[in-house]
C-alpha cells in the first residue's frame, strides 16, 4: 500500500514543499522539462499545488530583464532568490499590501487594478501573471477590496489583457497561467475551459503563442494537453475535504507564453 503523503498545509506537507520548489528551481533537468515542455519525473509534486508547476515554468520560459509581476507571485523569499539573477527591475503589482514587502531587494510595490496600470506603453520584457486573472471580474472582496467586479468577467478580463500587453515592449513577453479543466465559477474566481484560454490569446493577439497544459493526479503533475485535461475539476474544499487524490487546489493549469 502506497504511503499517504502528508496532510495539505501541515509543517511536514510545506517541508516537502520547500525542497521540491528548490529542486524545480536548481536541477537542469526539471527546468529544461519546463521550458521545452517535456514530461516531468514520474511522481512529480504528488499532493502539492499548481505553484509547483506554474513557477517553475515561469523562471525556466524567460523571466528576465525589466519585469511586472502583475498578482504578486513571484513575492516569496525562496521564489525571488531564484528569478532575481536574469530580473533587472522588478515589479509588483497588487490590490493591497501584503504581509511581506522585500525592500531590500529594491523591489517596486505598486498597489492598482490591473484594468488600469499607472504605467507607460512598451516598458516591460517580461510580463508575468500566476493564478491572477482569473480573479479579475470576480468578487474579489477576501481580498479586503469591494467594488470591482464590473459588467462581465469576460469584459473585464480583456480590459486587463489589453493593459498587459500595452506594458508590454515589442519582442516582449507575457507569461500567463490560469486554472484550467471543466468551467467553474467559484465566486472569487473562475475555471478557464479551452475557449476561455484561446480568448487569452485573441486578445493579446501574439506573434507568437505556445500553450503548455498541466494535469494532477494521485500520481502527481505531468503535461497534458486541452483535450484530456477538459474535465479536471478544481477541488473544493468544503465539498471534498478530503480528497482521496491528495489534491490542494486546482487539478489542470494552462501556461502560456506570450511573444508580442
Amino acid at each position: 500500500m502506497a504511503i499517504a503523503p502528508p496532510a495539505i498545509w501541515s509543517p511536514q506537507w510545506a517541508a516537502q514543499r520547500s525542497a521540491l520548489q528548490h529542486a524545480a528551481f536548481t536541477e537542469p533537468l526539471l527546468q529544461a522539462a519546463f521550458a521545452d515542455g517535456s514530461p516531468l519525473p514520474p511522481g512529480y509534486g504528488v499532493a502539492m499545488d499548481e505553484r509547483l508547476v506554474e513557477l517553475p515554468w515561469v523562471h525556466a520560459s524567460g523571466c528576465r530583464g525589466r519585469v511586472l509581476d502583475a498578482g504578486s507571485a513571484l513575492n516569496h523569499a525562496e521564489v525571488l532568490a531564484h528569478v532575481a539573477p536574469t530580473v533587472a527591475d522588478l515589479h509588483i503589482v497588487t490590490l493591497e499590501p501584503e504581509a511581506h514587502a522585500f525592500t531590500s531587494a529594491r523591489i517596486s510595490y505598486v498597489f492598482a487594478d490591473l484594468r488600469e496600470l499607472p504605467y507607460k506603453d512598451d516598458l516591460f520584457d517580461t510580463v508575468v501573471s500566476v493564478s491572477t486573472l482569473e480573479h479579475v471580474g470576480m468578487d474579489n472582496q477576501r481580498y479586503g477590496v469591494e467594488g470591482l467586479q464590473g459588467t462581465t468577467p469576460d469584459h473585464e478580463l480583456a480590459l486587463a489583457l489589453t493593459e498587459l500587453r500595452r506594458v508590454t515592449r515589442p519582442g516582449g513577453t507575457l507569461l500567463i497561467t490560469v486554472p484550467y479543466g471543466r468551467p467553474d465559477d467559484l465566486g472569487w474566481f473562475r475555471v478557464f475551459d479551452r475557449a476561455a484560454v484561446e480568448r487569452i490569446v485573441d486578445v493579446v493577439a501574439p506573434a507568437e503563442a505556445t500553450t503548455t497544459i498541466y494535469r494532477y493526479d494521485i500520481e502527481g503533475w505531468q503535461v497534458s494537453d486541452p483535450d484530456a485535461a477538459a474535465d479536471a475539476v478544481y477541488r473544493d474544499h468544503e465539498a471534498d475535504p478530503h480528497p482521496a487524490d491528495f489534491a490542494p487546489n486546482a487539478r489542470a493549469v494552462a501556461c502560456l507564453r506570450l511573444t508580442v
